[in-house]
């Protein structure tokens, strides 16, 4: 095999491996806050996405364009 076609083999073979642990790992993780958020949710009653009251980001978004 040409050493050309051996190194481009294993640069596709890490770029495919690093997905494969990547994104499982993101969903899990992403599974278990949204787990948090929704516990907080139905413990408080109060949507734990959204900041507490007077905390906004309008000011900031509106000054960068």
């Amino acid at each position: 095999m040409d050493s050309a076609a051996l190194f481009l083999s294993r640069i596709q073979f890490a770029f495919n491996i690093s997905f494969h642990i990547i994104f499982p790992a993101f969903t899990i993780g992403l599974a278990a806050w949204l787990t948090v958020l929704e516990a907080l949710h139905l413990r408080t009653g109060r949507s734990a996405r959204q900041p507490p009251h007077g905390a906004s980001l309008h000011p900031a978004s509106t000054q960068t364009g």
